[in-house]
């Protein structure tokens, strides 16, 4: 069961069978896009979708676009857009040091999967 607990600023919509690739700009708390340029601080990143229970229906690498311009994407693969995975979600992006902590979060967003009619 999806459910849509708190509306959100940002939001995905995506069909489901849906390939494409997901941008996103990481921003600071003044709403500037974020210098993602040191490699050690932001090594790794992480594109989060989960149910209101806690499974994870997403949990793919990011690839950094644009470091310098906090410029983020990640590819939907045809597991994250399966049929069964159709429903409205919340998501969230990490990016971690090479220590493997977490050095910033995203805000969460909605994260809608459309059933294909």
């Amino acid at each position: 069961m999806s459910i849509n607990m708190t509306p959100r600023d940002v939001e995905f919509r995506t069909k489901v069978g849906s390939r494409e690739i997901l941008t996103l700009t990481i921003v600071d708390n003044l709403g500037n896009a974020r210098d993602l340029s040191n490699t050690t601080t932001f090594a790794t990143g992480k594109w989060k979708v989960w149910k209101p229970n806690g499974t994870l229906l997403i949990n793919g690498n990011l690839v950094f676009e644009t470091r310098a311009d906090g410029i983020v994407n990640y590819t939907l693969t045809s597991t994250d857009t399966a049929i069964a995975n159709a429903g409205i979600w919340e998501g969230e992006v990490e990016i971690k040091d090479t220590n493997g902590n977490i050095s910033e979060q995203t805000g969460t967003f909605n994260f809608v999967i459309e059933e294909s009619y």
